[in-house]
């Protein structure tokens, strides 16, 4: 960088610490800021004050970082100074603009809740606020049910306990993409002025006359909509009674809403008494992540214990789902994401097809997904007759997608004659239901149990998806880089990536036929706006393996990661259970050499 460049970023940092010894904050925090600032004068490197002289910005999925003092932590004045923002851009879109706020069960989500209420609340926004922990899923849902100009989350998902997050929604239930993120945040950024944001004290007569408390009355209009959804089967099905279903919310939202809707449409669920009331210190667990095996350890027990068929896990907000079946020979098989997806892709596109067919329907059924998804889910939807199309990582692409079907945008690709069935990433998020507009675990629930229900056994339901539309299998790796430290070196590293000469790689027995770049959107070095249509420019490489194969690399949105997703199809179909479980094994061990040598050859191993 350059000395006048240099000077000049020393005088926004220096502006950004010395902001927060202002009068509007307490004493404590206005200490904090100024040894920060002595350190940053003195050359002093530390954590506190990376803290002070970088901001929190919007990711993947909304603002989400550790909670303490600083504009790079969350806090009541990063919550505020957002809510504030949000609500003059709600303000600016409608005249009577409205907002929905929900909570998880963190550290200070209600706190971050309330303080966001009474911010909104001071702008003559008019807010309902749940009152309690309330899923993700469901804070999208009250949206559309309410008519909401908006909605703010307060959740870090799976993260460990020291993080909380703001995740904000427009009136489509949908996290904000395209445009609408950009606005979002210049008017969050023309707040200069911390002492711009009022907290309105959430007893006062002001505040009661703006928030109105919410809860019960969403929670059984969701669970009514299942009525109308075709996968739900009747409950008085004997099945569903011989179905045992263990859940865990993993010290989240889950508990007081997944086994209530599971229970309306005839299951039974015994919950993990260890795990079942929110908690924000996740005592239990040490990432309350359902990706995480170790976190499912307790739920698996519990499985064994009441001999169950199939056990459910949730994130802290209730967004994610994981889940473990009991095997043929009385063990318990863990299912990843892509996995399940699959079969709930494969079961749907597979219920509709045989259904248009005996209807002879002309509605063509769209399926979603992200593109380090597993492709057998392409295979799945064009074997049946839907269409499939690819979105950058995160489900607020999908929601935008399934906004386009439902305005029969032709810009897009939409037709009147074209609906959503189904939307699924590889991290453990699915929505197989049209009226939420994010990965909702409570849905994919239900789903997945009806599945259990009618077909038996998942794995060996799953075995028949993999010889009937190609074994594929995944493997995702990261790195964990922090600090600003490690942010420039994820920037280095993809940089350097993408000015080199991926096309000569050979990983294992598998050349690299195309590099897709996303940021510049070419192939191989070339224009391919075919391959990009309609999707934002996005700092993710992704190499196309010859055989069928690829890998994608990409900085997490949420986290301070670099991760590598590697999907492979088995170049030789199977044709028998015995030739299946040959080619996993096979396909498992070349993952593991594939990710190991793109990261050595990266700079990105041990």
């Amino acid at each position: 960088m350059e000395s006048t460049e240099q000077d000049t970023e020393n005088v926004k940092i220096k502006k950004r610490i010395l902001d927060w010894a202002a009068p509007c904050f307490p004493l404590e925090i206005r200490e904090e800021a100024v040894q920060a600032y002595q350190d940053f004068i003195r050359g002093k490197q530390t954590e506190e004050l990376d803290f002070y002289a970088s901001a929190l910005v919007f990711g993947t999925g909304g603002l989400r970082g550790v909670i303490g003092n600083g504009a790079g932590r969350m806090n009541q004045w990063t919550v505020g100074k957002t809510t504030l923002g949000f609500s003059r851009f709600l303000k600016s879109r409608s005249k009577k603009p409205s907002l929905v706020i929900a909570h998880d069960s963190r550290r200070m989500s209600p706190e971050f809740a309330r303080a966001a209420a009474g911010v909104a609340a001071q702008e003559g926004v008019r807010v309902y606020l749940f009152d309690g922990v309330a899923p993700t899923p469901l804070l999208s849902y009250a949206i559309r049910h309410l008519k909401a100009s908006g909605g703010v989350v307060i959740t870090a998902s799976h993260n460990p306990p020291e993080y909380n997050g703001y995740k904000v929604y427009l009136e489509d239930g949908a996290q904000l993409a395209g445009p609408a993120q950009k606005e979002l945040e210049d008017a969050i950024g023309a707040i200069e002025d911390w002492s711009q944001v009022e907290f309105l004290d959430s007893d006062s007569p002001e505040y009661a006359k703006w928030v109105t408390s919410i809860g019960g009355e969403i929670k059984k209009s969701y669970i009514r909509e299942f009525k109308g959804c075709s996968f739900v089967s009747p409950s008085s099905s004997p099945s569903k009674k011989d179905l045992k279903i263990v859940y865990s919310p993993l010290h989240g939202t889950g508990g007081p809403w997944l086994p209530a809707l599971l229970e309306a449409y005839g299951f039974q669920v015994s919950l993990v008494a260890e795990q079942a009331e929110p908690d924000g210190e996740f005592p239990t667990v040490r990432y309350p992540n359902p990706e995480e095996a170790e976190a499912l350890r307790l739920t698996e027990e519990t499985a064994r214990r009441l001999d169950a068929d199939i056990f459910l896990a949730t994130d802290p907000d209730a967004d994610r789902l994981g889940a473990g079946v009991k095997t043929k020979s009385g063990s318990y098989e863990l299912l990843n994401g892509n996995q399940i997806g699959s079969i709930m892709c494969a079961y749907l596109c597979e219920k509709t097809s045989a259904a248009s067919k005996k209807e002879a329907s002309e509605k063509t059924p769209h399926i979603l997904k992200t593109i380090v998804t597993t492709d057998l889910q392409r295979e799945i939807a064009l074997k049946n007759g839907a269409v499939v199309k690819d979105v950058l990582t995160g489900f607020k692409f999908i929601a935008e997608q399934m906004r386009f079907i439902e305005e029969g945008k032709r810009k897009a690709g939409y037709s009147s004659k074209d609906y959503y069935l189904f939307g699924g990433e590889e991290s453990y998020g699915y929505l197989p239901v049209d009226f939420v507009r994010d990965k909702d675990s409570l849905a994919s629930a239900l789903l997945l149990c009806e599945i259990a229900a009618r077909e038996g056994d998942l794995i060996s339901y799953l075995n028949q998806v993999y010889l009937k539309y190609g074994l594929f299998l995944e493997d995702l790796k990261s790195v964990t880089l922090k600090g600003s430290a490690g942010q420039k070196k994820i920037q280095e590293t993809i940089e350097k990536l993408r000015n080199s000469d991926l096309l000569s790689w050979t990983l294992g027995e598998r050349r690299v036929q195309h590099v897709l770049d996303y940021e510049t959107q070419t192939r191989d070095g070339q224009p391919f706006p075919e391959g990009f249509a309609g999707m934002p420019p996005s700092n993710v490489l992704q190499l196309i393996l010859e055989p069928e194969g690829k890998l994608t690399i990409r900085p997490s949105g949420t986290e301070p990661k670099v991760k590598l997703y590697a999907s492979l199809r088995h170049p030789n179909q199977p044709s028998s259970l015995e030739e299946l479980e040959r080619g996993k094994k096979e396909l498992e061990d070349e993952l593991v050499l594939i990710s190991g040598s793109f990261f050595a050859r990266a700079g990105l191993a041990g």
